[in-house]
């Protein structure tokens, strides 16, 4: 059988490992606690970059873009253009011609050529890449770059996106890759109109070269209206689609059109939150939501983009969280070291909680006693205030408060009335009903008391069945109207507890303080009083006003039977 030292030994071990392991649990959710607000403060830091580079990405193509198209714009304004554009109207009806027909036929005319050399002028100073004047038909039929062998001019470019979009009217910016050359750039076209009339647009082309610089933070890319990538600061995104992407819905030859060619591989950019949490579970779900990946990378990055830049254009960024492999790091380290400086708080709080134990244990003897001792003093301080039976003030403190109320209606000069009622012909209560129901009849005076007099007057318990009533600030008139009402309350007011045969009645005598009464006078005359009550047949109050010379206490055995 095990003895006591080992059982507390066992005991000990069990609760030492269970401390062990609390502090271990405990240290997992502390570190895990602390790795996210340090994970929370990085996203947010990260955020706030790659929102700063991505909306500068914004306003860098809505500026650019404002300034090349101010210049197609500007040209559709010009009187050149509009007349240009308004004589040619008969251009290009032999269906039979061909594009190398109509651009020697074009070429030789002496107004387009002046509208080639100003085109070529505009083009050198605007920044422009090309400037193409396209006839409402959708033939070009002028060009800043004329001179060169793949001039566009005699070419139909009415199945071009962009010129559909001019020649119904509206201005138009767009990604494309040039049929000819086969360079890509942003196409922008403007109507030009003529006393109210459609007549053609002026495209100019800006080549993304030029443009380059949207991209130049690592992760930024820009796409085009059909979701395809058209310009990325990694090169092996660009002509890559994101997912559902409109240019999916593109027939082949649409696609083939627009970008030279018709196939456009998957961007993976997705939530990789999930599979954070798994591997780190204190990962917070709300910031596990906000963690993609690029083309599998395995690294989690932040993804932001800003669309609606009125040119059909989106930029977009990946943004890597550099940070990530070094916080899951420290987390490991941190639950260690919060593991180990929990463990040493925890021993010495045990130590000392030991030690005060101890100290307590000393003490609590001697404050139980000193409580025993103080409640048990407060108990006789009850029971030697008030009476145990009816509650009413005990005789001596009785005869205190009666010397304070004097002492406090002599200093005031108010009046002060004082009352001895007596119980009558108690002792036969007593002898035919028994002790219990002459008990019962006490706790019912002092119950009728209580009831009838005011909060401030004091009744108290002179001994067997004889009361003392205190009423201050009343006179003796008042003071026997009040007890005369109370005499005949306890007479008329049947007491449960009692038999139906017991009848109780009470006898008072009332008197007032006078000028230079002593205590002792006062208790004469309601003594007297009351003797005078017992006298004319009892059940009756009967008042004495102050005497000149002090009366003498009736002996308390002068009423035989009482």
């Amino acid at each position: 059988m095990m003895n006591k030292l080992t059982l507390h030994r066992v005991i000990a071990t069990l609760c030492l490992a269970m401390l062990v392991f609390g502090c271990w649990v405990a240290a997992g959710l502390l570190s895990d606690r602390m790795v996210q607000q340090e994970m929370t403060a990085t996203v947010r830091t990260e955020r706030q970059m790659a929102a700063s580079i991505v909306d500068n990405m914004a306003q860098s193509i809505a500026s650019d873009l404002a300034m090349s198209r101010a210049i197609p714009a500007t040209l559709a304004q010009m009187d050149l253009m509009q007349r240009a554009l308004a004589e040619s109207r008969h251009y290009a009806l032999n269906p039979k011609a061909t594009e190398t027909a109509r651009r020697a036929q074009w070429m030789a005319l002496p107004n387009l050529a002046r509208v080639d050399a100003f085109l070529h002028d505009a083009q050198g100073f605007s920044g422009l890449d090309s400037i193409w004047l396209v006839n409402d038909r959708g033939f070009c039929i002028a060009s800043s770059n004329a001179a060169d062998a793949n001039s566009f001019i005699g070419y139909d470019m009415s199945a071009r996106a962009y010129v559909g979009r001019a020649l119904l009217g509206g201005f138009a910016e767009m990604y494309g890759v040039g049929r000819l050359s086969g360079e890509p750039g942003i196409f922008i076209a403007a109507p030009v109109y003529e006393d109210g009339l459609l007549v053609g647009a002026v495209i100019a082309k800006v080549s993304i070269d030029r443009l380059r610089h949207w991209v130049s933070r690592a992760g930024t890319f820009v796409t085009d209206e059909n979701g395809v990538v058209v310009m990325a600061h990694d090169g092996r995104l660009e002509y890559q689609a994101m997912p559902d992407a409109p240019v999916a819905r593109m027939t082949p030859s649409e696609r083939f059109e627009h970008y030279r060619r018709d196939s456009f591989p998957p961007l993976r950019v997705a939530p990789v939150g999930e599979q954070m949490r798994q591997a780190a579970p204190w990962l917070a779900p709300a910031l596990a939501q906000s963690v993609y990946t690029a083309n599998g990378d395995a690294s989690p990055s932040l993804y932001d983009e800003r669309t609606g830049l009125n040119s059909g254009l989106s930029a977009h960024i990946v943004h890597p969280l550099t940070s990530w492999p070094e916080i899951s790091r420290n987390h490991s380290r941190d639950r260690l070291l919060v593991f180990l400086t929990m463990l040493g708080v925890v021993t010495l709080a045990v130590v000392i909680a030991t030690s005060y134990s101890r100290e307590r244990r000393l003490h609590r003897a001697t404050r139980d006693l000193a409580e025993q001792l103080q409640s048990a003093n407060t108990m006789l301080s009850a029971e030697a205030r008030h009476d145990a039976l009816t509650g009413a003030l005990s005789r001596r403190y009785f005869l205190d408060t009666l010397r304070h109320e004097v002492e406090l209606a002599r200093s005031s000069g108010t009046p002060l009335s004082v009352a001895i009622a007596d119980l009558d012909h108690f002792k036969q209560i007593n002898d035919r009903y028994g002790h219990a129901t002459g008990d019962r009849a006490l706790e019912h005076f002092a119950d009728v008391c209580r009831a009838q007099l005011r909060p401030n007057d004091a009744i108290g318990r002179l001994g067997g069945e004889e009361f003392g009533i205190l009423l201050p600030q009343t006179s003796l008139a008042d003071a026997q109207a009040v007890l005369e009402r109370l005499r005949k309350r306890f007479n008329h007011e049947h007491c449960g507890h009692l038999p139906d045969g017991a009848e109780l009645s009470v006898s008072i005598g009332i008197t007032e303080l006078a000028s230079g009464d002593a205590l002792e006078w006062i208790l004469s005359r309601a003594d007297l009083a009351l003797y005078e009550a017992k006298s004319r047949g009892r059940d009756r109050s009967e008042v004495r006003p102050a005497d000149p010379i002090p009366p003498a206490r009736h002996p308390e055995n002068s009423l035989a039977g009482k």
